[in-house]
């Protein structure tokens, strides 16, 4: 009887041991798991896009998304870079096509010095007298403005930015008049003002493609915007630093303004005006006409030895504006000028697929008919081939060749003496946009 009722003490004890070993191997397999846990959701954090970077899959694929809710996210990431100091997720937003590289740089000095704080009693807001242009308001009063715009699969975008003046003197470079000092505030209606500094900022990109969302194109040729951005380009002109944009008038649906340039090159100013009106208050302003005539003969002065025959935009006998490119003696290859030139061509005709184009060849009085022929065909063919090269889709084209036939200037004097100037004019091809 000791020796069972010793064995019978004994068994609580093994229990008890089973059960401590059972609970401290459960323990350890739940220790385990958790830590797995813990590490697979470390890594998917780590692998995951921020939230910053999500909001641009939200921006550009939610149809149902409207311009209130996409400024909301804006600001929102907005604030974020401001407390963190970090740009890049509010440039990744907003997107690399809808800045350029200063404006990108300016937004970067605003989050570096803590200037991208929001309003707290009203981030941001809609814009009066524009259906979609809602403004981000800053906390010194100043203020980012953003278009929106529908897709023709029915999703909203950004269409253009508006960075807060600098020092409250400019936009972006483009100036102000003593009757537009702190623009950033409402002043008669800003929005006139806005619609131009977009322009001159496509334009100053040598972006004739953006510029064209800013005019009334029954008015103004797709011809004259890319020849305003080859004179641009060519002449290394920019806008004035003090008072590049000055307003000539302002009413509720029309305003004029006179743009002041400088040449890079030369250190010269030259000018130019554009007017732009509205259907009423609450419709667009679109440009609905640009005078080049002080500007070309400045540029043909400075840079084509005062030949304004040799403009790359000319006069269509027609009616219209023209582009032309120039070609050597007996030449049909293009050169770098030419094919520079033909470039901001190839990017305006991108927008408008189902448009056509006409290619004319042309050359001047010296040689035989036959070769003059041929050779104009030839030029007319080089500008095909190389819009074809960048894009341009070759049943948007008609070429022809006119030899020397259809001259732009005599090619002699009166007296019959050689006229170089006029043979210089008349070897050329010209780009007719039948828009």
């Amino acid at each position: 009887m000791p020796a069972m009722d010793q064995a019978r003490s004994k068994t609580p004890l093994i229990y008890f041991t089973l059960v401590l070993i059972i609970a401290v191997v459960t323990a350890l397999v739940l220790i385990n798991k958790c830590s797995s846990d813990n590490s697979v959701s470390k890594k998917s954090k780590e692998s995951a896009p921020s939230a910053e970077i999500n909001l641009i899959d939200d921006i550009h694929q939610e149809p149902e998304t409207t311009p209130e809710e996409l400024i909301g996210k804006i600001s929102e990431v907005a604030l974020k870079a401001n407390e963190a100091g970090d740009v890049q997720p509010l440039l990744n937003l907003l997107g690399k096509n809808n800045l350029t590289q200063e404006q990108a740089r300016q937004l970067g000095e605003f989050v570096s010095r803590s200037q991208l704080k929001l309003d707290p009693s009203n981030p941001f807001s809609k814009v009066e007298g524009h259906p979609q242009r809602w403004s981000l308001n800053l906390a010194d009063k100043s203020k980012i403005i953003i278009d929106f715009e529908k897709t023709e699969t029915g999703k909203w975008r950004i269409k253009s930015i508006t960075l807060p003046e600098k020092n409250q003197e400019s936009i972006n470079g483009v100036g102000n008049d003593h009757d537009l000092q702190g623009t950033t505030t409402p002043l008669g209606d800003q929005s006139a003002l806005i619609a131009i500094r977009q322009f001159l900022q496509a334009i100053k990109r040598l972006d004739p493609a953006a510029a064209s969302k800013h005019i009334d194109s029954s008015q103004i040729s797709y011809a004259k915007l890319a020849g305003l951005c080859i004179i641009f380009e060519e002449g290394e002109y920019e806008l004035l630093e003090d008072k590049a944009l000055r307003k000539m008038f302002l009413k509720d649906t029309s305003s004029g303004w006179l743009v002041r340039l400088q040449s890079k090159d030369t250190g010269k100013n030259a000018m130019f005006s554009i007017t732009s009106k509205r259907k009423d208050i609450n419709s667009p302003w679109l440009i609905t006409e640009i005078n080049l005539d002080n500007l070309l003969a400045d540029y043909t002065r400075q840079f084509l030895d005062g030949d304004i025959h040799y403009s790359p935009l000319i006069k269509n006998p027609k009616g219209g504006d023209t582009l032309a490119i120039y070609f050597d003696l007996d030449a049909k290859d293009l050169t770098s000028r030419t094919k520079r030139q033909l470039a901001i061509v190839a990017d305006l005709l991108k927008i408008s697929r189902d448009k056509k184009l006409t290619i004319s060849g042309h050359t001047d009085a010296l040689g035989s008919d036959p070769y003059n022929l041929a050779l104009s065909q030839a030029r007319a063919e080089q500008v095909m081939r190389f819009l074809s090269e960048n894009g341009i889709d070759k049943e948007q084209m008609k070429i022809t060749g006119y030899g020397k036939s259809q001259p732009r200037l005599p090619n002699t004097t009166a007296s019959g003496e050689d006229f170089p100037q006029g043979r210089r004019a008349n070897r050329r091809a010209e780009i007719l946009l039948d828009f």
